[in-house]
């Protein structure tokens, strides 16, 4: 009866000892998974946010014009998406002209200039920051039936948390829409 203790006892021993190897090697993987879902998850969100913010700019374009500020009120849209999800800073934006491929490039630098986080600064209001665009809002065609096409092109570089995939990853998202006819030709 005594020799059936020590074996029970060593034999608990033995066991306690397994499930430690097995929690050693089980738990390692499982870390590993789980940071790789909530890596991943960021990814994702920033991925969407690129592809909203540049949805909501080209409609933003097609709906101010010819506007002179269309520039500066489409990169205040993206700004509006990225900002409070604090993913703006560094954000290229691109807005052109499809059909041509004429445009201007930008880059949020919060806190560039008075009012104006761009650079260059598409605000008529900027005073001496100001950049006239290439593609100048003036000369978009807003006549019916046939407007121009704006796209925007956004462009934001995720940085990867653990490393493991990369540093960093670009997700860029480009959109074009029509511009919404803002003067109607009398056809007779």
């Amino acid at each position: 009866m005594f020799s059936n203790a020590g074996r029970s006892t060593s034999a608990g021993r033995r066991d306690r000892g397994a499930t430690l190897v097995e929690a050693a090697v089980v738990f390692p993987l499982l870390f590993l998974v789980l940071f790789g879902l909530v890596e991943f998850g960021w990814a994702f969100k920033d991925n969407l946010s690129v592809g909203h913010s540049a949805r909501e700019a080209a409609r933003a374009g097609a709906t101010f014009g010819n506007d002179p500020s269309a520039n500066f009120l489409v990169l205040q849209e993206i700004e509006e998406v990225m900002d409070p999800l604090g993913i703006a800073d560094g954000l290229r934006v691109r807005v052109y002209n499809p059909s041509s491929g004429v445009g201007d490039d930008y880059v949020f630098q919060d806190g560039y200039a008075f009012g104006c986080d761009w650079v260059p600064c598409p605000d008529p209001n900027a005073g001496s920051f100001y950049d006239i665009p290439t593609w100048n809002p003036a000369t978009r065609d807003i006549s019916a039936p046939s407007t121009d096409r704006i796209g925007v092109r956004v462009t934001f570089t995720h940085q990867w948390i653990t490393k493991l995939f990369a540093s960093t990853s670009d997700f860029t998202k480009d959109v074009d829409f029509q511009i919404e006819p803002q003067v109607f030709e009398v056809i007779e």
